[in-house]
């Protein structure tokens, strides 16, 4: 079976098994998702996708910031490649973007491959980061309603989701991000950096005599710290971690108040900022589970369950509906203007899904000692 079909089939069925979960657990049902859409006042979503988009335009800034020290692209320019990687994640399975994006940026500017991936990564741990920080933080910007919780049975086992669960959890969060910073920081340490390759070239030694690692995989890794290291060059400096840091900020809290604003379009659904905030926050917790292009049913149960566990709608049917109702109008009107335009810069680069696949064999079938020496 191929192996992208096969990805695609194991996302659609989580994304399934999460709206399942959402109309099962949840209590949701159609009638009152309907009567919540009826509801709805849809001037709103202008202004809400206006912003979206300027969020998105905005991340060029910090992208252009990450990738000086590999080649000077105007922000501007870096715009189209931005959206052809969200498109894409958008439309085909295992996060395709992720591909595609520096894939765009290296046919348009003639850049690296490498050299243009590589800064991807070091974004894609900027965002982790300032999620984990804002995880951290929750308890600082909204208050949990102790009333609230709900029962989800999976195959056999009750999963309680409640205040309790997610307040008893943060302590762990806190030291999962102090454990990954300090994994990020220490690529930016040239000896630390150095140490991990020969500890890579020593493997690759040993496992000449004693094959338990396949060696590409070895070759692949070392490859993959340099690169890395590369993409970090520019957060050496302070000025530059300290404007990617403040880009972060705008760009995550545009994100959260556009959610605010759109709910000023749902009657019964009076979301604060802070409010808009936490969801944002865990929607992208639960998006992050691999499933179908889209992230479809998981963003609606992530929405749905930060709503009713911060008591913003009623522990009922009927709040549950209007939660799912209103988590799903913004995933719709996000999706759409990225989707399209994300669509049409692929076509101004001849971009397609065919091609980009074409490129991935193609990368993957380089002699991974040239990869490790880029």
């Amino acid at each position: 079976m191929n192996r992208k079909f096969l990805q695609l089939a194991i996302g659609l069925l989580v994304s399934a098994f999460f709206i399942w979960l959402a109309f099962r657990g949840g209590g949701v049902t159609l009638a009152q998702v309907g009567d919540a859409f009826a509801k709805t006042n849809w001037f709103w979503a202008v202004p809400f996708m206006a912003l979206t988009m300027a969020s998105f335009y905005w991340r060029t800034f910090r992208w252009k910031l990450i990738l000086d020290p590999v080649v000077q692209v105007p922000a501007p320019r870096l715009f189209g490649p931005l959206m052809i990687g969200f498109a894409f994640n958008n439309i085909f399975p295992a996060r395709a973007g992720e591909f595609a994006r520096p894939f765009a940026l290296a046919r348009q500017e003639r850049i690296p491959f490498i050299a243009a991936f590589s800064t991807i990564i070091v974004e894609r741990i900027v965002d982790i980061v300032t999620l984990l920080v804002l995880l951290v933080l929750m308890p600082f910007y909204i208050t949990l309603d102790p009333n609230v919780s709900r029962e989800f049975v999976v195959q056999g086992r009750t999963i309680v989701l409640g205040a309790a669960l997610i307040e008893s959890s943060l302590p762990k969060l806190s030291i999962i991000s102090l454990i990954l910073l300090s994994g990020v920081v220490s690529f930016m340490i040239n000896p630390i950096k150095d140490l991990y390759i020969e500890i890579l070239e020593l493997s690759l030694r040993i496992n000449k005599y004693l094959p338990i690692v396949p060696t590409v995989v070895v070759r692949k890794l070392c490859g993959f710290i340099n690169d890395f290291a590369k993409g970090l060059e520019a957060l050496k400096s302070v000025r530059v971690l300290l404007l990617v840091a403040l880009h972060s900020a705008v760009i995550w809290c545009g994100v959260g108040f556009s959610f605010q604003m759109m709910s000023w379009g749902f009657p019964g659904i009076p979301v604060s900022y802070g409010q808009a905030m936490a969801f944002l926050v865990v929607t992208c917790v639960v998006i992050s589970i691999p499933s179908s292009p889209g992230f479809w049913g998981l963003y609606e149960f992530g929405g749905m369950v930060a709503l009713l566990m911060m008591g913003v709608v009623p522990d009922t049917p009927e709040g549950a509906s209007q939660a799912f109702a209103f988590t799903l109008v913004v995933h719709f009107l996000q999706w759409v203007p990225i989707t399209a335009y994300g669509l049409w810069a692929a076509g101004k680069l001849s971009i397609s899904s065919d091609s980009l696949q074409a490129a991935e064999s193609a990368t993957s079938k380089v002699d991974p000692d040239a990869q490790a020496s880029v």
